[in-house]
């Protein structure tokens, strides 16, 4: 993906160029930034493509209710690598929608990536939401500079992690009862 150039980014340019050279070089991906904000094994686990999601019933049913109420908006098809669930492109936001509000911050994280991987190439400043499906809550996410520069924090974690040839140990305290990786990371 190339970059434009702006200046209605402002200060925001350099840490979003820096956020997409990481992204594009290290081939990170929106979801891994909703897995590190989780836990740091999880997103070792996803870094490395172990991935037991399509055991748990749970996300069975969540993955079933989300392309049953919210299909993917074909706009977003070949979109540069990413793959938010929609994108208003006259109001310049990213849009992603979930099955329940649980894991909001985790999530926020993911939508937040896909607003500044369409900065980096549009040049422009985007904002980012999160839908509930069933609930029909639009839920703003927060874009500021200092969310960029934690996203640019959390890519060269994600770089580090990648690099470790064995998972961080697995979290002490329970992140949610329905976490799919819970056998391996230790959730309960």
């Amino acid at each position: 993906m190339t970059q434009a150039s702006s200046a209605e980014l402002g200060e925001w340019d350099a840490p979003v160029r820096r956020f997409h050279a990481l992204a594009e070089q290290f081939d990170l991906h929106g979801l891994l930034f909703q897995h590190l904000e989780l836990c740091e094994r999880r997103a070792w686990l996803h870094l490395n493509r172990i991935d037991y999601a399509h055991l748990e019933p749970r996300m069975q049913l969540g993955i079933v209710a989300h392309e049953i109420h919210r299909p993917r908006d074909h706009s977003v098809e070949g979109l540069m690598g990413i793959a938010p669930d929609r994108v208003d492109w006259a109001r310049r936001e990213v849009i992603e929608a979930k099955a329940g509000a649980g894991a909001r911050a985790a999530v926020s994280w993911q939508t937040r990536f896909y607003a500044i991987m369409l900065m980096a190439a549009t040049g422009v400043r985007w904002s980012a939401a999160n839908e509930i499906i069933g609930g029909r809550k639009h839920i703003t996410v927060e874009i500021k500079l200092a969310n960029i520069i934690e996203m640019v924090e959390m890519a060269q974690r994600l770089v580090r992690l990648r690099a470790d040839p064995l998972p961080p140990a697995a979290a002490q305290k329970p992140i949610c009862a329905s976490c799919s990786y819970r056998f391996l990371c230790g959730h309960s």
